[in-house]
């Protein structure tokens, strides 16, 4: 699935804005915080769209935060997008 680049954008946006603390501005992670890099293959809890999307709504066993009343349902479905869109592999 093509996702527009407007989404992208917006998706790269929401992530700058609330997960690049934890996970740095290149979602690369950050090992001192528990935060791991969302760029690679290597997803515990799904990599898809919609294990994205449900894990930043409801968070993960203690180590993330739910974003469900940060985020709206919008914000959650592109910066899911986005992050899926980061380990497709880039010419």
């Amino acid at each position: 699935m093509e996702v527009p680049a407007a989404s992208l954008q917006a998706g790269k946006a929401v992530f700058a804005a609330n997960c690049a603390a934890c996970h740095g501005p290149e979602a690369k992670g950050n090992v001192e915080v528990g935060a791991p890099n969302l760029t690679d293959g290597n997803w515990i809890h799904g990599k898809d769209e919609n294990s994205i999307y449900m894990a930043v709504w409801g968070g993960l066993q203690g180590h993330m935060p739910s974003w469900e009343s940060r985020l709206s349902p919008l914000d959650r479905k592109i910066l899911a997008l986005y992050l899926v869109d980061l380990r497709k592999s880039k010419p």
